[in-house]
C-alpha cells in the first residue's frame, strides 16, 4: 500500500497541479469578479467559475449588454455549466458576461485568457477586442463551425474595469452551453500552466506508448503470450485517446482536421479500447471468464464503430452515451472474475483487482464529466497510466516467474528491462527538449510583455504582402539602445532590463494602437507601422527619440552625454519597391547603423 500511495503522490505531481499555484477561493457571483490582490494574477491561475451575466439566444456586444443591464434584471448563468440542465436542449447560442475588477497596477499589463473548447463555437472578447475563438459561432447549424481545440487569448487592460464577454453557439455537440471553465492571469502564468499540462500529459502518454510497445514485442517473441498483445494495444489506443483530451495536443497540432473527423476518430479509439480490455481479461484468466460476454461486447462493438463512421454526429455521440453505460456492466462483471481470481488464489488477480477499480472509477468520472453530471476532469489517462504500472508489473512477474527455470529467458528479460529504461530515459529527454520548444513558440516575450522576434517575422510578412496588395504604405522602425553594454557594465544586467522595461513603456505610450511593437533583439526593438507615410513615421520615430533623450535616464559608463539614448533607423514601401521583405528589413537595419556611425541619438530615415 505504501508503493501504491507513492505511484498516486507521483501521477498527482505529473498532473501539472504542482507547477501553478491553481486559486480556487475566487467567486463569480452576480457577473461580477473583483481581485485586489496583485500579486494573485502576477503568480497564479484563476478558474472563472460562478454566476456570469446570461442572454440566451442572442450575440450582444458591451453596449447591448451596459443597455441591457440598466433597463431590465439580467439573468445569472453558471459557468462552467450545460445547456441541458439549463435549458433542456444542447442547441442554441447565447452571450455570457463578467466584469472583472483587477488591480490598478495591472493596467498597461499583458494578461491572458485560456479556454479548452466551449460546447462546439465560441468566440471570446474582452472589452469589445475578439482575443480567441473557435469555429465559427452562428445562429444556426448552418451557420455554425464546429472546432474544438485550446487557445489562450492576450490582451492588455486599459483600465481596472475589464468585460469579459463569450459567444457560444452549439448544434452538433451533445452537451451545449459553456461547459469548459476558462481560466484568467498574468499571461506567462497561463502559459506555464498550459505548458505543464501538456508536458505531463506527454510524460505519461510515452510512458504509456513505450510500455505498450515493450509488451508487443514481448508478444512477438512469444506468440502464446496474448495478454501481452492485447495489453500493448489496449495501452497504445488509450494513449492515443488522451490525445484529445487535457490540453488536447492533438488539436493542437492538427488544427486543420474537421471536428467531426476528430470526433469520430475518438469514439472510434473508446470503443476499441473496451473491446481489448475485455480481450485481455479474457486471456489472463480464461478458467474465469465466460466467453459469452466476450461475444456479447463484440457483436456491440463493431457496430457501433461502424455507424461512428457512416452517420451524422448528433446520432453517433448519442448512440455512444447510450451504448457507453453498458461498459459500466461490463467493469462490474470484471470485478466479479477478479474476485473469483482472488479466492482461487491466483498469483495476479490482487494487484489486477486494485488497477481494475482504479480504472473503473476515472473511466466513470470522464464520462459524467462529458455528459456534464460532474465539474471535475478528465482522469483516464492518470488512472491508466497507473493501471499500466501496475499490469506491466503484474505480466512481468508472472512472465518471469512462468519461465524462471530457464536462464536463457531470464538473461532476455534483462535485456528487454535496461532497454525499456533506456527508452523511458530517452522519451524523458525528448519530452523536456518539446517542453522547451513550447515555450519558445510562445509569442510574447518574458521581459517587457511586448512580442518577440518569432512574433514579429510572423507578422511582417502578412503586413508586407498586405500592402502592396491595398496600395497602402508600411513602415518599419529598427530601434537600438546607445551603448548599452557599456550601460549593463557600469550598472550591472538587473539595471539593464530595467532600463529596458522604461525604453519600451515610452514606445507602447507614444505608439499605442498605429503600430505593433516586437523585440528583436537583445537591445534592439522593431516598430511595423501601417498606413503611415514616411513624413508622419519620422516624426513619431523622433517623438521616440527626444522622449528617451528628455527622460535624463542616467547612463555614466558613456563619455557624453551621461544619459540613456537611442538611435532609430527607418524605411518605408511609401518611398520604394521593395521586392522582398528581406529586403525592407535590410534598409532598415542600415539606417539604424547610419544613425549609429553618425553619433547615435538621431533618426534616419532611407
Amino acid at each position: 500500500m505504501r508503493n501504491i500511495r507513492a505511484l498516486l503522490l507521483f501521477v498527482f505531481i505529473l498532473s501539472g497541479c504542482a507547477f501553478v499555484d491553481y486559486k480556487t477561493d475566487y467567486h463569480i457571483q452576480d457577473g461580477l469578479l473583483v481581485i485586489n490582490n496583485k500579486n494573485l494574477i502576477e503568480k497564479s491561475v484563476i478558474p472563472l467559475r460562478g454566476e456570469w451575466l446570461f442572454f440566451s439566444k442572442e450575440l450582444l456586444t458591451s453596449k447591448e449588454i451596459e443597455k441591457r443591464t440598466r433597463e431590465s434584471n439580467v439573468k445569472m448563468a453558471d459557468l462552467p455549466s450545460t445547456w441541458n440542465d439549463q435549458l433542456g436542449s444542447a442547441d442554441g447560442f447565447a452571450t455570457y458576461a463578467l466584469r472583472i475588477q483587477i488591480p490598478k497596477e495591472k493596467i498597461g499589463h499583458t494578461l491572458a485568457l485560456s479556454t479548452r473548447f466551449q460546447s462546439s463555437a465560441y468566440t471570446l472578447f474582452v472589452d469589445d477586442m475578439r482575443i480567441s475563438s473557435n469555429g465559427f459561432v452562428g445562429t444556426s447549424k448552418d451557420s455554425t463551425t464546429p472546432v474544438m481545440a485550446p487557445r489562450i487569448g492576450y490582451f492588455i487592460p486599459k483600465s481596472d474595469a475589464v468585460l469579459v464577454i463569450l459567444h457560444v453557439s452549439n448544434f452538433a455537440n451533445v452537451v451545449g452551453g459553456a461547459n469548459q471553465e476558462i481560466l484568467f492571469g498574468q499571461a506567462n502564468a497561463i502559459v506555464n500552466y498550459n505548458v505543464d499540462q501538456q508536458t505531463a500529459l506527454l510524460f505519461m502518454n510515452g510512458s504509456i506508448i513505450i510500455i505498450g510497445i515493450y509488451h508487443i514485442v514481448v508478444f512477438l517473441y512469444r506468440k502464446k503470450e496474448r495478454p501481452f498483445l492485447y495489453f500493448g494495444l489496449l495501452s497504445l489506443f488509450i494513449a492515443g485517446r488522451s490525445l484529445f483530451v487535457g490540453p488536447m495536443f492533438l488539436q493542437m497540432q492538427f488544427s486543420q482536421l474537421s471536428w467531426f473527423l476528430l470526433m469520430r476518430i475518438e469514439d472510434t479509439l473508446i470503443y476499441i479500447s473496451v473491446l481489448l480490455y475485455m480481450a485481455f481479461i479474457y486471456r489472463l484468466f480464461p478458467k474465469e471468464t465466460s466467453k459469452k460476454p466476450v461475444y456479447i461486447v463484440t457483436a456491440m462493438i463493431l457496430p457501433s464503430v461502424l455507424l461512428t463512421w457512416v452517420t451524422s454526429p448528433g446520432f453517433f455521440k448519442s448512440l455512444f452515451f447510450c451504448v457507453f453505460p453498458l461498459t459500466f456492466i461490463l467493469m462490474f462483471y470484471v470485478v466479479f472474475i477478479l474476485m473469483k481470481a482472488i479466492l482461487n488464489k491466483r498469483p495476479t488477480a490482487l494487484l489486477n483487482f486494485i488497477a481494475n477499480l482504479l480504472f473503473c472509477f476515472t473511466v466513470i468520472n470522464d464520462y459524467l464529466f462529458e455528459k456534464g453530471v460532474i465539474e471535475t476532469f478528465i482522469m483516464t489517462i492518470y488512472g491508466f497510466f497507473i493501471y499500466v504500472v501496475l499490469q506491466a508489473f503484474n505480466l512481468s512477474r508472472s512472465y518471469a516467474q512462468k519461465f524462471h527455470e530457464s536462464e536463457l529467458l531470464s538473461k532476455e528479460l534483462i535485456v528487454l528491462n535496461t532497454s525499456l529504461d533506456e527508452k523511458i530515459h530517452e522519451r524523458t529527454l525528448e519530452l523536456q527538449d518539446k517542453n522547451e520548444r513550447l515555450k519558445q513558440l510562445t509569442e510574447l516575450d518574458g521581459l517587457t510583455g511586448i512580442n518577440n522576434r518569432r512574433y514579429f517575422n510572423d507578422h511582417l510578412p502578412i503586413c508586407f504582402r498586405e500592402s502592396y496588395v491595398e496600395k497602402w504604405s508600411l513602415t518599419l522602425l529598427m530601434i537600438d539602445i546607445d551603448e548599452f553594454k557599456k550601460y549593463n557594465d557600469t550598472y550591472g544586467h538587473l539595471k539593464g532590463d530595467d532600463l529596458i522595461c522604461y525604453i519600451v513603456n515610452i514606445m507602447r505610450d507614444i505608439v499605442a494602437d498605429r503600430g505593433v511593437i516586437s523585440r528583436y533583439g537583445g537591445e534592439e526593438f522593431a516598430i511595423v507601422l501601417r498606413k503611415m507615410d514616411q513624413d508622419e513615421a519620422r516624426g513619431l520615430a523622433e517623438k521616440i527619440r527626444s522622449s528617451v533623450e528628455n527622460a535624463q535616464l542616467e547612463h555614466k559608463g558613456r563619455s557624453d552625454p551621461h544619459f540613456a539614448t537611442i538611435s532609430i533607423g527607418g524605411t518605408t514601401t511609401y518611398m520604394h519597391l521593395y521586392k522582398s521583405v528581406s529586403a525592407f528589413v535590410e534598409t532598415a537595419d542600415r539606417a539604424l547603423y547610419e544613425s549609429k556611425n553618425n553619433g547615435r541619438n538621431q533618426v534616419t530615415f532611407l
